[in-house]
């Protein structure tokens, strides 16, 4: 680094060197060391001989020189302090095309270090257009075919990164929505509502297998309910989940996810709220689900499959599928088709098959 006095004689202009004597208190390691060695933040006898030389430097004068001059030869070293990134993002931004959740990680790490940042967990989505091929279950009579399904799913991280940037803990909340909106006949009521808040540790693990990279594996508890304290329509599940998702360079991705229920004890009174609601769920919602996706351009598709291992085990399978709007870079067309149990608590033990249209402002990956 070299000082230049841009052609004008005696050095530099007032305005100039202070600014420079500013630059020397930030950059030079030592000095800054020295400032916060000293009682009241006084400069140290280095420092206050680097402002002084500074002061009278001619237009040629160097950095080192005047290091040099004040008893430090050593060359100047600007530290940049580094961002850690979410669970271990890389510093250099990846290829974006090239893996689907490290695109996701690095998104991520732009908002991760607002306090109380919400990120999106699963798809945002609002459905507009969504049809059961077959009669839906409702509390409260007959349900209409035609309604509309949303979907509301953010994380909130409880922790700054942990070990250096490879693991963090989240709290996270999905709510789903069955909606009667076109029922005006009786008020246009919601006729299921979901909430899943669960907490759990991510982590960034390492290796490959096959071509496919470990992206991201976590652990956690995750609660479900429809919200009903009591009655024959009350449902609340919970459960123990882990998670592996890992992705290829061609922009597949493949996400593990078993889950064991905590047992409950069985309810003697259907409206004691206490006692198991629904002892066949894993039956029909499956021991866990995987989910297959490619997200290797404009276009994403997801299948999700859910499966009971047990005797008699059920099981679905559905099918998402996104693209841009064009409209704004975050509002993506969504088409998305069911068929099996389980899509909502209310009536997990019955088969619907559903097709649905509308938008969604982010997909999985």
């Amino acid at each position: 680094m070299r000082f230049s006095g841009s052609g004008m004689e005696g050095g530099f202009p007032a305005a100039t060197r202070a600014g420079l004597v500013l630059l020397l208190g930030c950059v030079l390691p030592s000095a800054a060391q020295s400032v916060r060695a000293q009682p009241g933040g006084q400069p140290s006898a280095q420092e206050r001989c680097l402002i002084e030389r500074l002061r009278e430097a001619g237009p040629d004068t160097t950095v080192g020189a005047l290091r040099a001059e004040c008893g430090e030869a050593a060359p100047v070293e600007l530290s940049v302090p580094s961002i850690v990134q979410p669970l271990g993002a890389p510093r250099a931004l990846p290829d974006l095309t090239s893996s689907p959740v490290e695109r996701r990680i690095v998104g991520e790490s732009r908002i991760w270090g607002e306090r109380f940042a919400l990120l999106p967990h699963r798809p945002n989505y609002l459905l507009p257009f969504s049809h059961a091929l077959t009669q839906p279950t409702s509390a409260g009579g007959e349900a209409q075919r035609n309604e509309i399904k949303f979907q509301i799913s953010f994380k909130l991280p409880l922790t700054p990164p942990l070990f250096d940037g490879r693991a963090a803990l989240f709290f996270g909340y999905t709510g789903q929505a069955w909606w009667q909106a076109y029922d005006t006949d009786r008020s246009a009521p919601f006729r299921e509502y979901s909430h899943e808040p669960e907490i759990f540790a991510a982590w960034r693990p390492s290796g490959s297998f096959l071509g496919w990279t470990p992206r991201l594996a976590s652990f956690g508890l995750v609660h479900q309910s429809n919200g009903r304290s009591t009655g024959g329509f009350s449902r609340s599940w919970n459960r123990v989940f882990a998670e592996l998702v890992m992705d290829r360079p061609d922009g597949w991705w493949l996400s593990l996810r078993p889950w064991w229920r905590i047992p409950e004890d069985p309810k003697t009174d259907p409206d004691d709220p206490r006692g198991d609601d629904n002892p066949e769920i894993t039956r029909y919602a499956g021991d866990g689900e995987v989910r297959l996706g490619y997200a290797g351009g404009e276009q994403r598709w997801t299948l999700t499959m859910r499966r009971g291992l047990g005797s008699g085990g059920k099981g679905s399978a559905q099918l998402d599928w996104s693209r841009p709007t064009g409209f704004s870079p975050q509002l993506r067309w969504h088409a998305q088709y069911f068929d099996g149990y389980a899509e909502s608590l209310i009536d997990y033990q019955v088969r619907l098959q559903r097709i649905s249209f509308g938008v969604m402002l982010n997909d999985w990956y």
